[in-house]
C-alpha cells in the first residue's frame, strides 16, 4: 500500500507540472530578464560617476510594470490551471476516484502549486545576489534590499493565490473564477469608496477623506504597484496579508470537502449565496452608477437618476450570471422589493443624517481642536487649541457653517472656495466635519481664530527650537543666503518669528507673487520648507538689507503707463479667466467705480504685493511698451486705505 501511494503521489505530481509548470517557467523567464539580465546588461560606464545613494532605491525601480504583471498575473492563471479539474465533469470523477481524501488532494495540489509560484522569484533572487558580489552592483542596489523584495513579491503574489483557489472553491466556471478574484481583491477598497463618496452627496460636513485616504489601497491587493510605492515596508500590512492567507486556505479546503461534483459548470456552487452575490452586483452598480453622475454633474436628479439605472443594470447583470442567460426579463420580482427597501433607507435616512449634521460638542466637553485647511501649508504645525477663548470661536465658526447649510462642488481648481476639517478632540472620542465655503464667508469665519495669539505661537514657532543648525532663504531674483552661524541663526529667527506674529489674517493665508521661501535644517537630518517672507515682514526685509540684501522685494513701476483699482465683483474677473485687451479695455471704459494710481512710489508697493488667488480687487495694468493689459489681485488688507476709501463710494 505505501508504495501505491509513492505512485499516486509521483503521478499527482507529474499532473500538477503538466498543468501549470509552463507558468513557473513563463515566470522565471520574465522576472530574469526583467530584473538580473537587466542589471547585468546595463550600461555601467555613466552611473560609476555619481556620486551618494544607489542608483535604485528598490529593486521594484526597475521594470516595475513587468513585476507587478507577473505579481498579478501569474498567480491568478495558476489558481485557475490548477484546479482546473473541478469544473469538468469527468475530469473530476477521474481524479477523485483516486485512493486519496479530498483534504489530500486539496493540500497537494495547493502547495505544489506555491511552490511553482514561489520558485521562480528566489531563484532570480539568487541570481541577483551572484551578479551582486561577481560584477560589483552595490553602487545600484543595496543587499538587503534582495531579501526585502522576496518577502514583498512572495506575499502579494500568495495573496492573490489564495484569493483565487478560494473562488474556485465557488464557481464551477474557469472564466467567472478569474472574472470574481479580480472583483474581489478589488472589492474592499471599491466598496468603501464608492459608498462614502456616493454617501458624501447628501450629509452636509462629512470628512470624506477621513475615510478616503491613501491607506485605502492596502485593501486591495491588485493595486501592488501602487502600494509598492506608498508604505510596503509595513508590517502590520503584510501580517494582516498573510492572516487573510490563511483564512482564505482554510475556508477553500472546507469549501472543498463540502463541494458536490454536479455543481461542474454552475456559476455558484452554493446556492445559498445566490441572493447574496445578486444584491452584492446590484449595490455596486448602483453605487457605481451613483459616482459617475455625481462626478460629470453635481445635481441632485442626475445622482438619484445614476443610482436608479445603476441598480437596475447591476439587478440584471447579477441574474444573467446566475441564470449564464441574458433572457432574465421576466425576474425583476426581485428587484422591485430591493427598490422599495431602498425608498425606505432613503426615506429614514434624513432622520439620521440630521442629528449628525446639527451636532457641535458642548465647549466643556472639548479637550482640543484642530483646523485643517488644505490651502495652508502650516496645518500640520498646529497641534491642536485648547484656550476656552478659540474653543468658543471654533464652535461657534461650526454652528455659523451648519447655519449655512450650503454645498459647494468640489472644484479643486477654483480658488474662490476654501476647504476646512474641523478635528475635535473630546473626552471620549473624535469628531471630525469638512466643510467648504466661499472665500468671503471663510474671512469672516476664521479671522479671529488665525489672529488668536496661540494660534500664532503653533504656527510661528520657530524661535523657541533648539534642534535647528541651517536656514536658507531662497530670496527672488535668484539671490540666496544660508545663515549657520549659531548667533546669526537666533537673531534671525527671532525677527522673523516677530514679524509673523504681527501677522493679520489676510498677510497670514495670502499666497504672494513676490516672496521669500526658506528652508530649515535640524539636527535629526531633516528639512522643512516655508513660503513666508513677504514685502509684509518689514523687520525681517531690514534685517536682510543690512548684510546686503538690498530691495529684494522692489518691484521697478518705470514702464507702467496706467494703473487701475477695480472691486473684481464688479467687471466680473476671474483669475483663471483669458481676457482680450480689447475686453479689458472696453470693461474699464464702462465702469464708473475704479480708481486710477498715478504715484509711481504707490504703484511699486501695489506691483510687490500681487496675490495669486482671486480676491476683492483687480489692479490692470498696461506697461508704455505692452498692447495687452495684465490682470493681477491684491488683498484689501495691502490695499493703501486712500485707494479703498474711494473704491467705496
Amino acid at each position: 500500500m505505501p508504495l501505491k501511494k509513492i505512485f499516486y503521489y509521483k503521478q499527482l505530481s507529474l499532473l500538477t507540472f503538466r498543468n501549470v509548470g509552463w507558468l513557473g517557467i513563463i515566470s522565471f523567464l520574465a522576472l530574469f530578464f526583467a530584473v538580473p539580465m537587466h542589471l547585468i546588461l546595463m550600461d555601467k560606464k555613466d552611473y560609476r560617476r555619481w556620486e551618494g545613494d544607489q542608483v535604485y532605491s528598490e529593486i521594484f525601480d526597475i521594470n516595475i510594470l513587468v513585476q507587478a504583471g507577473i505579481m498579478i498575473i501569474i498567480p491568478l492563471l495558476l489558481g485557475i490551471f490548477l484546479f482546473r479539474y473541478i469544473q469538468s465533469k469527468a475530469y473530476s470523477d477521474l481524479i477523485h476516484s483516486l485512493p486519496v481524501s479530498r483534504s489530500f488532494l486539496f493540500h497537494f495540489f495547493t502547495w505544489n502549486g506555491f511552490l511553482v509560484l514561489i520558485v521562480p522569484i528566489i531563484l532570480n533572487a539568487i541570481i541577483i545576489m551572484a551578479a551582486y558580489w561577481i560584477i560589483d552592483l552595490h553602487q545600484f542596489i543595496s543587499f538587503a534590499k534582495i531579501f526585502s523584495w522576496i518577502g514583498v513579491f512572495i506575499i502579494f503574489t500568495a495573496i492573490v493565490y489564495f484569493t483565487c483557489i478560494f473562488v474556485g472553491m465557488l464557481t464551477g466556471l474557469s472564466i467567472t473564477q478569474g472574472v470574481f478574484t479580480v472583483l474581489l481583491l478589488l472589492f474592499p477598497a471599491g466598496i468603501i469608496y464608492m459608498f462614502f463618496y456616493n454617501f458624501s452627496n447628501y450629509v452636509h460636513g462629512f470628512p470624506v477623506d477621513k475615510y478616503i485616504s491613501d491607506k485605502l489601497i492596502y485593501l486591495s491587493p491588485i493595486l501592488a504597484p501602487v502600494i509598492i510605492y506608498s508604505d510596503y515596508s509595513a508590517v502590520k500590512v503584510f501580517t494582516s496579508y498573510i492572516v487573510v492567507c490563511v483564512i482564505l486556505y482554510v475556508a477553500a479546503l472546507l469549501l472543498y470537502k463540502k463541494r458536490n461534483a454536479e455543481t461542474v459548470y454552475q456559476t455558484l456552487t452554493v446556492s445559498n449565496l445566490g441572493g447574496l452575490f445578486k444584491y452584492t452586483v446590484t449595490i455596486c452598480f448602483m453605487l457605481l452608477f451613483g459616482l459617475y453622475f455625481q462626478l460629470i454633474n453635481q445635481g441632485l436628479p442626475y445622482h438619484l437618476f445614476g443610482l436608479l439605472i445603476g441598480s437596475l443594470i447591476g439587478y440584471l447583470v447579477g441574474e444573467m450570471f446566475l441564470m449564464k442567460s441574458w433572457r432574465v426579463f421576466n425576474r425583476l420580482k426581485g428587484y422591485v422589493f430591493f427598490l422599495l427597501a431602498a425608498i425606505v433607507v432613503a426615506v429614514a435616512a434624513p432622520f439620521l443624517n440630521s442629528k449628525y449634521e446639527k451636532f457641535v460638542p458642548e465647549v466643556e466637553d472639548i479637550k482640543g481642536v484642530r483646523l485643517v485647511e488644505s490651502n495652508n501649508y502650516s496645518d500640520k504645525k498646529i497641534k491642536g487649541l485648547t484656550t476656552e477663548e478659540n474653543k468658543k470661536l471654533v464652535a461657534l465658526m461650526h454652528k455659523e457653517l451648519i447655519k449655512a447649510g450650503k454645498t459647494y462642488d468640489q472644484d479643486y481648481y477654483d480658488d474662490s472656495l476654501k476647504k476646512l476639517t474641523i478635528e475635535y478632540e473630546l473626552n471620549n472620542r473624535k469628531v471630525t466635519r469638512f466643510y467648504t465655503m466661499k472665500r468671503e464667508e471663510y474671512k469672516k469665519l476664521l479671522k479671529p481664530i488665525y489672529e488668536s495669539k496661540e494660534y500664532k505661537e503653533q504656527l510661528y514657532d520657530l524661535d523657541t527650537q533648539d534642534n535647528i543648525i541651517k536656514v536658507t532663504v531662497d530670496m527672488p531674483y535668484g539671490k540666496t543666503l544660508k545663515i549657520n552661524d549659531e548667533k546669526e541663526l537666533k537673531n534671525f529667527l527671532k525677527t522673523l518669528m516677530e514679524d509673523k506674529r504681527n501677522e493679520s489674517f489676510d498677510q497670514m493665508t495670502n499666497e504672494y507673487n513676490l516672496s521669500a521661501s526658506i528652508s530649515v535644517d535640524k539636527k535629526n537630518e531633516t528639512t522643512e520648507y516655508y513660503n513666508s517672507i513677504s514685502v509684509n515682514d518689514r523687520k525681517t526685509v531690514d534685517w536682510l538689507n543690512e548684510r546686503g540684501f538690498q530691495n529684494i522685494f522692489a518691484v521697478d513701476s518705470e514702464y507702467v503707463d496706467k494703473m487701475y483699482i477695480v472691486k473684481s465683483e464688479d467687471i466680473g474677473l476671474d483669475y483663471t479667466g483669458a481676457y482680450s485687451n480689447e475686453e479689458i479695455d472696453n470693461k474699464i471704459s464702462k465702469l464708473r467705480n475704479k480708481e486710477e494710481v498715478r504715484s509711481k512710489e504707490q504703484q511699486s508697493e501695489i506691483l510687490s504685493k500681487y496675490v495669486y488667488s482671486n480676491e476683492k480687487y483687480a489692479v490692470l495694468t498696461k506697461g508704455k511698451y505692452q498692447l495687452e493689459t495684465e490682470v493681477n489681485f491684491i488683498s484689501e488688507d495691502d490695499l493703501p486705505d486712500s485707494i479703498k476709501q474711494k473704491l467705496k463710494n
